[in-house]
């Protein structure tokens, strides 16, 4: 049986406290979590990457104003949120020891 999933606040490392939320998961359930962490993570570099295109379109065409300046925030953001989930997607593959094969790319040949 896993061990519960402790919600306590402590103040640690970000991979210690991802590994806590991990521990005692069999490799079933942690499979489960690295698909679905990975398929997260794709999620947040298509996104970034339409944010590039979309910024990289205005830049060339218009000069700078406001709606730019948002975009570039929005980019920004994007960034920081795709690579604070490279961490998470990392250390759950780490765990793992192995990077699944998504069902989806399985199909896709």
């Amino acid at each position: 049986m896993p061990e519960p999933i402790s919600f306590k606040l402590e103040p640690s490392s970000p991979r210690h406290s991802i590994a806590a939320v991990l521990a005692g998961l069999n490799e079933s359930a942690l499979e489960r979590v690295a698909l679905d962490v990975i398929r997260e993570q794709r999620r947040h570099l298509e996104h970034a990457q339409a944010l590039y295109e979309k910024l990289s379109t205005l830049e060339a065409e218009a000069p700078l104003d406001e709606e730019t300046e948002n975009l570039r925030h929005d980019y920004r953001l994007a960034l920081l949120m795709m690579r604070a989930h490279h961490q998470i997607t990392s250390a759950v593959i780490d765990k793992l020891g192995r990077v699944p094969r998504l069902p989806e790319d399985e199909t896709s040949h």
